[in-house]
């Protein structure tokens, strides 16, 4: 596309298309007031009248024509302005967006690397100090168990205690960090976790399926894709324990065709969850944050998440994620 060479877009087709309009009616109205005589006419017609200043009616019209283009062209100028206004008021808008994206990426992902520390603190940490209190448990229970029974029977309270905090411990763990993500990938992370609520649920079933490639994704979309479909099954719980539950996540091209700098297409990754429950009204306010965090992690990706639900009509979200986001920009 060409530009002047002021660096402003050329004139709109239609703006010349107008003007040929506004000539070719001026030629009409020319070529019929030299057919019919009409300035003779109006002559002869406003003569007999010029006690009321009629014969002055051309030059007044004439007037009121040059103050209406004015008009026309001061409300022409502000329109302008307004929208120039308006261009830069959107602009202003886009990147104090980009920047609350950017600021609840970097946020987010804090916020994981604080869990994954946190996780591996638990692990390292409190998990080898509760063995270590697990096996004098033991050890003072077999030295006690034929001489001191009160003393074998603190040990086996303690013996299970440490085993129910490490229990507790590994629950944390698995919640701060998805098991399995980091070594063996997405799609057996999120069968393990989908196992895992199936024996937290038997009245409900639940159906996974993954479609697509998706290794090379950063940490932060891997996670967010993970934490999306965990707080999902964690709503089936509180809200449709007996339903039937679906999950479909997919890699592929995008619809509109888009492409890089470099023109190659842009893949995006969509994940649905549709369970057959009680649903909701969506028109009612909720106390629950679940919903709206899973908005900000899409949308802080530049991603777009939408839910539809009725009450007695089961309950749909639907996560578009670009699959580059969360990776570094190139540097040009």
């Amino acid at each position: 596309m060409h530009s002047s060479p002021a660096g402003r877009p050329p004139p709109h087709p239609t703006i010349w298309r107008d003007l040929a309009w506004v000539f070719a009616v001026t030629a009409l109205a020319a070529l019929l007031s030299a057919t019919f005589d009409l300035s003779e006419r109006a002559y002869r017609f406003t003569r007999g009248m010029e006690r009321f200043q009629l014969d002055e009616l051309p030059g007044t019209l004439f007037v009121l024509s040059i103050g209406l283009v004015w008009f026309a062209w001061r409300r022409y100028r502000d329109a302008r302005r307004e929208l120039s206004h308006r261009r830069m008021l959107e602009e202003q808008a886009e990147r104090l967006l980009a920047d609350n994206r950017r600021l609840a990426n970097q946020a987010l992902q804090a916020q994981e690397l604080e869990r994954r520390h946190l996780a591996r603190e638990l692990h390292d940490e409190l998990g080898q100090y509760l063995n270590a209190i697990a096996l004098d448990a033991a050890r003072i229970r077999d030295l006690s168990s034929q001489r001191e029974p009160e003393i074998h029977r603190i040990a086996l309270g303690l013996i299970q205690s440490a085993s129910h905090v490490y229990r507790e411990i590994g629950d944390m763990i698995r919640r701060l960090r998805p098991i399995g993500l980091d070594e063996f990938g997405l799609p057996s992370a999120l069968e393990h976790c989908v196992d895992g609520w199936r024996e937290r649920l038997p009245d409900a079933s639940f159906s996974l399926t993954i479609e697509g490639d998706f290794s090379g994704l950063s940490d932060t979309l891997t996670i967010t894709l993970y934490r999306l479909v965990q707080e999902g099954l964690t709503n089936v719980s509180k809200f449709a324990r007996h339903s039937r539950v679906e999950v479909f996540m997919v890699r592929a091209p995008r619809e509109t065709q888009s492409a890089d700098a470099a023109g190659a297409p842009i893949d995006e990754i969509v994940v649905t969850m549709a369970d057959d429950g009680p649903g909701t009204d969506l028109t009612k306010p909720r106390k629950g944050l679940g919903l709206i965090g899973m908005r900000e992690r899409v949308e802080a990706l530049g991603g777009e998440f939408h839910v539809a639900s009725t009450p007695q009509g089961g309950f749909l979200f639907c996560a578009r994620v670009p699959a580059h986001a969360g990776l570094a920009e190139p540097v040009n």
